[in-house]
């Protein structure tokens, strides 16, 4: 089956992703934009109300209308090529005709897929790790105030804070039994391997600057 398959940012009531940390996939009968952290949203046609080309100072993007009542209704793709010309492949390859039947296989895919979108990570582990972020940051910020030091924020705790979420991200992208503990049933890698490659970046560059900016 023909698919286009393009990546971009996408705005998603008031969340915002930006190049290269979302992606869209349409065939003749699904259309799906995997919004990094955010989710999976799957439709297939008859979900649709219309696709159209939404212009901004800077970009334009694919507004995505839907029947969808568990999405947000604001639902924008930022493509990195022309919003027109996605436009134009989306109807070339039969997307928004409404002759064809969907098959039942497909339109039982897509239900199910929609009932398990949403946020990747499973709600207590979600938790857990902010619990220790804010933990690791708050134990620096109190050695500074019992120590009434002048020397920079950053210590050890800050340190700690990013390289665990560097070793989770790492963990993510190598093993799969990490990956049934820490995400929901449902959620494949390859929906959230780019924003995990780009945490590994920040978190590194960051780990790395905790130790080179000089403590002042």
């Amino acid at each position: 089956m023909n698919q286009i398959e393009e990546t971009g940012g996408v705005r998603i009531g008031l969340f915002r992703a930006s190049w290269p940390l979302a992606s869209i996939a349409v065939d003749e009968y699904k259309l799906e934009i995997n919004a990094s952290i955010k989710g999976k949203f799957v439709f297939d046609k008859t979900d649709i109300v219309s696709v159209t080309i939404e212009n901004s100072l800077f970009k334009s993007g694919l507004r995505i209308k839907h029947r969808v009542e568990k999405y947000n209704n604001d639902i924008v793709f930022y493509p990195k090529t022309s919003a027109a010309s996605l436009v134009e492949k989306i109807n070339q390859i039969g997307f928004l005709d409404l002759s064809r039947k969907i098959p039942i296989a497909i339109e039982m895919e897509v239900k199910a897929l929609q009932q398990k979108s949403g946020f990747p990570i499973k709600i207590p582990m979600a938790i857990g790790i902010v619990i220790a972020w804010n933990l690791l940051f708050l134990a620096d910020f109190l050695n500074v105030l019992a120590n009434k030091s002048e020397h920079s924020f950053t210590g050890i705790g800050v340190s700690l804070a990013l390289a665990m979420v560097f070793v989770i991200a790492l963990l993510l992208l190598i093993s799969s039994f990490f990956r049934q503990i820490i995400l929901k049933d449902g959620v494949e890698l390859k929906s959230i391997k780019t924003f995990l490659f780009f945490i590994l970046f920040l978190t590194g560059i960051l780990f790395c600057f905790s130790f080179l900016i000089p403590k002042l």
